[in-house]
């Protein structure tokens, strides 16, 4: 801009994170800046997520979440909102004692009658809060989930203290301390000593190794994990165990993120691994809620040009997608791939007769981890039965979801 050019703020678009910082620290010794200055990476991940462009305000509460987001620079850029939000969030805290839980939860009695009917056990154990807070909405889908729990937990051919200390690193980095508790205390079931636990608590841990560093990067940006890394791991673990490491990362951050999201996110719900089977098909138990489709909230007929724009939802076109997945088709799978037949024997009586399961990762999953992969299909099969969603509205998240990891799946 010709202000710019007036100023002598001129330089060439950074390409590389190196000449970005560069630039970053000319503005800092130019303007004297007394206050931090971060930035962001080379895609502008931060910035996009934020619509940050040209700047913006934000008030960022004790638990991570947005309390304030002002409007976009420059007219939107008032810092005056921002005081005003700052003292208002303070006086609130003060007022209003920290809620803890925001689902509401049924008596432990209560909720064991409207789970579906056990093989075992015949008394009723203490529930996880999680479960309590399900077994309302979605009773077999809670069932499901406790068996997956007690498999992974406990049946997991992985070395007790190691899941442990995985699922401690997928619950730091996702801010969990419920699921920190969680690993704690199966670390100790697992005999670890304190000096152990303490090391791996302070960041201190002495297995800083591939194993937890692969932990981190798939909580966090999985799409960074490199073939190399991958093939290293497979060298430490072997293909079968591998793949049970990556199903306990993907259930360690659904797990942390449902407590996220039912405000269940503490320590004092940690509970200790609860074996319990019940009957299939499901018998008993009680009925799902009649659910309600949501209501349209764009009138066609008087609204027919209505067009998204959104940056993030623009920024890639259907070609581009559909160019993504064919070069990942095209790519060499990091771990070969079981066939069909040899998989056959694992799959759940209600898989259709004479139909052919052709999903790779199912494959993968149920040749070489096939008690932990079938206990993952049974939560999400009976969660599709019980959740009677919307179509649309289903995969409108599933992108959402796919679209923040960068996953062309």
């Amino acid at each position: 801009m010709p202000s710019n050019e007036r100023d002598k703020v001129v330089f060439t678009q950074p390409k590389t994170v190196e000449e970005r910082e560069a630039v970053a620290a000319k503005c800092c010794a130019a303007l004297r800046m007394s206050m931090p200055l971060l930035v962001d990476t080379i895609d502008d991940r931060v910035g996009h997520s934020y619509s940050g462009m040209p700047d913006r305000l934000y008030l960022i509460d004790k638990q991570g979440f947005v309390a304030y987001k002002g409007g976009r620079g420059p007219f939107g850029f008032k810092p005056g909102e921002l005081e005003q939000a700052l003292v208002m969030h303070m006086l609130d805290q003060e007022k209003k004692p920290p809620q803890v839980g925001s689902a509401a939860l049924l008596n432990n009695a209560a909720a064991w009658a409207r789970l579906p009917e056990r093989e075992s056990p015949a008394k009723d154990a203490e529930l996880p809060a999680w479960a309590r807070a399900l077994s309302h909405a979605m009773p077999r889908s809670a069932a499901a989930m406790l068996e997956l729990d007690f498999a992974h937990r406990v049946k997991s051919p992985l070395d007790p203290k190691l899941r442990a200390k995985v699922r401690w690193t997928a619950a730091h980095h996702n801010r969990s301390p419920f699921g920190e508790a969680i690993a704690v205390m199966d670390l100790r079931r697992a005999n670890a000593s304190e000096d152990e636990i303490e090391r791996l608590t302070s960041g201190n841990s002495d297995e800083s190794d591939l194993t937890l560093t692969f932990a981190r990067k798939l909580t966090r940006e999985a799409y960074k994990v490199t073939d190399e890394e991958f093939s290293r791991l497979k060298q430490i673990h072997g293909d079968a165990n591998v793949v049970a490491l990556v199903q306990l990362l993907a259930y360690s951050n659904y797990q942390d993120r449902l407590m996220h999201s039912l405000g269940l996110n503490s320590a004092e719900y940690a509970y200790s691994p609860l074996e319990v089977r019940f009957k299939k098909p499901w018998v008993g138990g009680g009925p799902v809620p009649t659910r309600a489709l949501p209501k349209a909230t764009l009138d066609v007929d008087r609204a027919p040009d209505a067009r998204l724009s959104d940056f993030e939802w623009t920024k890639f076109d259907f070609k581009y997608l559909q160019a993504k997945v064919e070069s990942q088709r095209g790519r060499q799978p990091r771990i070969a791939v079981p066939t069909f037949e040899s998989v056959r024997r694992h799959l759940p009586p209600t898989f259709p007769k004479g139909r052919e399961l052709k999903i790779i990762w199912s494959l993968v999953c149920l040749g070489y981890q096939p008690e932990l992969a079938t206990a993952w299909t049974l939560c999400t099969r009976t969660f599709g039965e019980e959740s009677n969603q919307d179509h649309v509205f289903q995969e409108l998240l599933f992108w959402v979801v796919t679209r923040e990891q960068q996953c062309f799946y």
